[in-house]
C-alpha cells in the first residue's frame, strides 16, 4: 500500500468507504503524537517536565499511554460512526454491509487499535529525534515511503519484505479481506506493535542516556 491507506482501505465495500480517510487520519494522529513529545524539546519545556519527574522514563510512558488511550477511543468511535452513517446511504447497494456481516466488527475495532498505535508511534518518534520536523519526517517515511522504496527492489525480495513494513503490517489489522502477499490481522498487529515497541525502546534509551 504505497499510499499508506492499507490493504483494507479501498472502496470496494462498505468498510472501504467507512475507512477511506484512514490515510489522512493516521497522519493527523501521528503528527499530534509527535507534537506531544517533540514539541516540548522544541520549546525547552521538557526541562521543567523532567525536573518535576527526575526518573524520566515515566514521562515517556505516561505520554504514550494517555495519548494511546485517547486515540483508541476517538478513532474507534469515529470508525463506527463513519460506518453506521455510510450504512444508511449504502442500503440496498451491492457493497452494503452491516455490523453483523462477517469481519466488520473486527475491521472497525482493528482500525481503532491501528490508529491508537500510530499515535503511540508518533510520541515515540518525537521523543527519539527530539524534533517536530524530524519526527514527522520519520513518521511519513515509516508509514508510506518505505513501501515505495520496497517497490524498487527486485520483485522476489520486495514481495518478501513488503508485508512486514509498518504501513502494510498496520493496514492488515483492519483489512476486511486479506489480499495476496499480506499478513493476517493478528500477524499484522504483532508486527506493527513490534515496530512501535522498537521506536519506544529507542526513545527510552535516548531519554535515559542523554540530557534534555
Amino acid at each position: 500500500s504505497g499510499t499508506g491507506r492499507g490493504p483494507g482501505a479501498d472502496a470496494k465495500d462498505a468498510i472501504g468507504v467507512a475507512l477511506g480517510g484512514i490515510g489522512f487520519t493516521q497522519l493527523a494522529i501521528g503528527v499530534l503524537g509527535v507534537l506531544i513529545a517533540g514539541g516540548e524539546y522544541s520549546t525547552g519545556m521538557i526541562r521543567s517536565t523532567l525536573a518535576a519527574v527526575p526518573r524520566r522514563l515515566p514521562v515517556l510512558w505516561s505520554k504514550a499511554a494517555v495519548f494511546g488511550v485517547v486515540a483508541l477511543v476517538v478513532a474507534t468511535v469515529g470508525a463506527f460512526v463513519s460506518f453506521l452513517a455510510g450504512e444508511h446511504f449504502l442500503s440496498g447497494q451491492a457493497i452494503a454491509l452491516d455490523l453483523s456481516s462477517s469481519g466488520v466488527l473486527r475491521s472497525l475495532l482493528g482500525a481503532g487499535v491501528y490508529l491508537a498505535l500510530v499515535g503511540v508511534l508518533g510520541v515515540a518518534l518525537g521523543a527519539l529525534v527530539r524534533s517536530v520536523a524530524g519526527g514527522i519526517g520519520l513518521l511519513v517515511a515509516s508509514l508510506m515511503l518505505l513501501d515505495v522504496l520496497a517497490g524498487l527492489l527486485p520483485s522476489s525480495l520486495g514481495n518478501d519484505i513488503s508485508p512486514y513494513l509498518p504501513g502494510n503490517a498496520g493496514g492488515s489489522i483492519y483489512a476486511l479481506h486479506q489480499a495476496g502477499n499480506t499478513l493476517s490481522p493478528g500477524a499484522g498487529l504483532a508486527v506493527f506493535a513490534g515496530w512501535v515497541a522498537l521506536a519506544l525502546a529507542g526513545a527510552a534509551w535516548r531519554l535515559k542516556r542523554s540530557d534534555a
